[in-house]
């Protein structure tokens, strides 16, 4: 924990020195937002957030614009009023209020995403990443509920916080009286949901109205202190929210260094593609920040297990952002068809890979998790010196499979929320794909379900003494994105349950580390005995994790 902070507090200070704040006002704006973080904290779950939340005419839910969680979470409370029976409406900063009549459209489904971003001027105005904000849109769509922009345009109003928060008051009063009935959930920037700040100024515009000020209440988000009390008792990992005082509240979804990053990342973004497009007639310094970044995991991630770092430093990171990348790959590396092939295909998904004989971390998608588990193959890699496959497909199943425990297993270390589908997920799933007529990858994603539940099945039977060693199918007759998927799938399930039993204090590091360096050359059968193994032990270690919390799938 104390090497995770640290981490997490280095990383917090490059963003503050990167923010220009002309006006001087930010520390006065995060001095209110810490110390509404302040106060005992009592752990609560989801559903009891939900119960206690569901009263409010106003929920205010603190945004971190760069971090997916921070967007997929206040979803999981508007689920559960709506199975309640609530009404709900929500409105977001991401859209300024003249874009109204465009996103009414768009949920009317009268016009695309593509019409949405360009005519709101979604990169100008807004700029963070849409794939994170359409997931709450789709939602809403999905669900029938009424979607309210609230920004203002600082062309009128000015960059002014205050000025800013006064027109969205004014504009969530309009909504309120518009939908007296339903619940407003409010999704705006973390600084400006203290209760001080937008909250009071609803409240002190409805009196100045004539109005009953509406009842309010604040859901933080990935709060540091919160995360860091909850650290220090060994809760961060067990609770999903707490409660603050008597009418705050905040959700934990993720680490701090993991929020962090994501605004780095996200700055990152921007000069890739302004370097890429000549903006600057200076060379990239991209892949060097990476490389930056994904060297402190691997530190992590060793100094975690207790691995040496020596001859870890060998790698390169290149990033899907760059337009030259596969020329680039090709030229510097010597990279064969093969490797190309993988390397098209992972970035045509916005995946990432590692290519172990070069030595090269490809992101495909600049998140945390995808590098955590880069960096995971790479050190895997090195300290076994194993880059070549067996040819038996058995083996190389099992062989994929298990260094997608290895690589998952480290990406728990950096961000402990990550969790894997279950198997009640996984049916849920398949009953989904069963039911529609599918296109060839959908199909191929049905026989990964498939074979992935059969091989878990198969799995728990032997392990409970009843049945013959599990095999994974007709290997040589499945489509290699099959064989590849269902390996994928079960990996990061035995990855999950090493990781609980390792925290749990039922594996012990060293062993942990015994197989990041563990060969699977010899003798033929090392792939399977060794997962084999594996399963055996975290079976006896106690109940499987595989009904752990879905709040991040990945």
């Amino acid at each position: 924990m104390t090497l995770q902070r640290t981490l997490s507090e280095q990383t917090r200070r490059e963003i503050d020195d990167s923010i220009i704040d002309p006006s001087g006002a930010l520390p006065r704006w995060r001095k209110a937002y810490y110390e509404a973080s302040e106060g005992p904290l009592s752990p609560i779950s989801i559903d009891q957030l939900s119960q206690e939340t569901s009263d409010f005419d106003v929920v205010h839910f603190g945004d971190y614009h760069t971090l997916r969680e921070s967007q997929k979470g206040p979803l999981r409370v508007i689920e559960s009023w709506l199975q309640s029976g609530q009404k709900v409406v929500l409105a977001t900063e991401a859209f300024h209020i003249d874009s109204q009549p465009l996103l009414d459209r768009w949920c009317r489904r009268e016009i695309d995403d593509e019409q949405l971003l360009k005519e709101s001027n979604w990169d100008h105005r807004w700029g963070f990443p849409w794939k994170n904000y359409s997931l709450q849109l789709e939602f809403c769509r999905e669900a029938g509920l009424p979607v309210i922009a609230l920004n203002s345009e600082p062309t009128i109003v000015g960059d002014s916080f205050n000025a800013r928060e006064q027109i969205a008051a004014m504009r969530i009063l309009e909504v309120l009286e518009q939908f007296p009935d339903a619940t407003l959930a409010v999704i705006f920037g973390d600084l400006h949901v203290a209760p001080e700040h937008l909250p009071e100024k609803i409240s002190l515009l409805a009196k100045r109205t004539g109005i009953e000020p509406p009842r309010q209440t604040t859901v933080f988000q990935n709060l540091d202190r919160v995360y860091w009390e909850l650290a220090r008792t060994g809760l961060e990992q067990s609770v999903a929210a707490v409660k603050i005082g008597e009418d705050r509240f905040c959700m934990i979804n993720t680490t701090p260094m993991v929020k962090h990053q994501s605004y780095l990342n996200w700055q990152l973004n921007e000069e890739e593609l302004e370097e890429s497009s000549g903006v600057h007639n200076l060379p990239s310094i991209s892949s060097t920040i990476m490389s930056d970044q994904v060297w402190m995991m691997i530190e992590t991630i060793c100094g975690y297990l207790d691995i040496p770092t020596k001859g870890l430093d060998g790698f390169t990171v290149h990033t899907g952002r760059n337009l030259d990348l596969l020329d680039r790959l090709r030229n510097t590396h010597s990279l064969g068809p093969d490797q190309m092939e993988l390397v098209n295909s992972q970035l045509a998904r916005e995946e990432s890979c590692y290519l172990p004989d070069a030595q090269v971390i490809v992101l495909g998608n600049l998140s945390i998790r995808h590098a955590a588990e880069e960096a995971s193959h790479h050190i895997n890699s090195v300290k076994c010196n194993e880059p070549s496959s067996s040819s038996d497909p058995l083996q190389h199943f099992y062989e994929i499979a298990i260094r997608e425990a290895i690589g998952y297993i480290g990406t728990k270390i950096i961000d402990h929320k990550r969790a894997c589908m279950d198997v009640k997920e996984l049916e849920t799933l398949l009953g989904e794909l069963n039911s529609h007529s599918l296109d060839p990858l959908l199909k191929a994603t049905r026989q990964t379900v498939r074979d992935s539940l059969l091989h878990i099945e198969n799995e728990q039977t032997w392990l409970e003494g009843n049945g013959k060693i599990p095999t994974p199918g007709p290997l040589p007759l499945r489509d290699e994105d099959v064989r590849i998927g269902t390996a994928h799938l079960i990996g990061y399930r035995l990855g999950e349950k090493i990781y609980k039993c390792l925290v749990a204090g039922k594996v012990k590091r060293s062993e942990v580390r015994k197989l990041f360096e563990t060969t699977l050359r010899d003798p033929a059968d090392a792939s399977q005995s060794t997962w084999l193994n594996w399963a055996k032990r975290c079976y006896e270690a106690g109940p499987s994790s595989s009904s752990s919390s879905n709040s991040n799938r990945g």
